[in-house]
């Protein structure tokens, strides 16, 4: 009896060892694919994203500055490409048959020019290379004719203004069905349109883009970071 215990146990040591080589492969796709997917930074898949905001007003004149990053081409595509930093400057004024031109003055140097009226949203506009994503305050000459202004336009963030890292998260939190059903192992099939908006408050607009286009959209209180609202496609 003895040496048939034996011999039954050397049959299965080889056989149980087997089973483990077996497995060990598919304990390492399982952790990998874990990983793979807990380690997106869905913020690197961030295509626009609106990061500042300044305001200032002046003899009925209303000037909104935007620091943004804007991908190449620009598309709702569900496709994340490279983005660049630019200025955006809007000028509400009481009538549009006048001649802006604004600068403001960055690090010593002015940037800025001639702005062009938009008579859809009738309000001016003009955008060149810039990045003002760390700056408080911007000084600003408006020049219409012989009229001059010179004013400084301060940026709406403030020490309590969540981090839009942040804003990303508790929107994830918040709809989480939406970024595993666009996550695999190969990463986030989609990309993120991230915009403050200033409205009395700041505000986050949080639109996710599948490759289909369709859109789902936030809006995110920028001060406690409560998800207000949520449209789907």
């Amino acid at each position: 009896m003895k040496h048939q215990l034996r011999q039954n146990n050397t049959v299965l040591r080889p056989i149980c060892l087997l089973n483990i080589l077996l497995l060990v492969p598919l304990f390492i796709w399982v952790f990998a694919l874990s990983g793979c997917q807990k380690s997106v930074d869905y913020f690197s898949y961030v295509s626009e994203f609106r990061n500042n905001i300044f305001l200032a007003e002046t003899d009925g004149l209303c000037l909104y500055i935007h620091s943004v990053l804007k991908e190449t081409p620009y598309a709702a595509d569900g496709v994340a490409n490279e983005s660049t930093a630019r200025t955006e400057v809007f000028l509400s004024a009481p009538e549009g048959t006048q001649n802006y031109t604004l600068y403001i003055e960055v690090d010593g140097k002015q940037y800025g020019g001639e702005l062009a009226f938009d008579n859809v949203k009738a309000e001016y506009f003009l955008s060149f290379s810039l990045d003002i994503s760390e700056l408080k305050e911007l000084p600003c000459v408006l020049q219409c004719g012989e009229s001059k202004w010179q004013f400084v336009a301060s940026s709406v963030l403030r020490n309590e203004t969540v981090t839009p890292r942040n804003i990303l998260d508790n929107v994830r939190a918040y709809a989480p069905e939406i970024f595993e059903n666009l996550t695999d192992k190969y990463g986030f099939k989609g990309e993120i349109y991230l915009r403050l908006l200033y409205e009395d408050a700041p505000y986050y607009y949080v639109g996710v883009i599948d490759r289909n286009g369709d859109i789902y959209a936030f809006l995110v209180n920028a001060t406690n970071g409560k998800v207000l609202a949520r449209r789907n496609p």
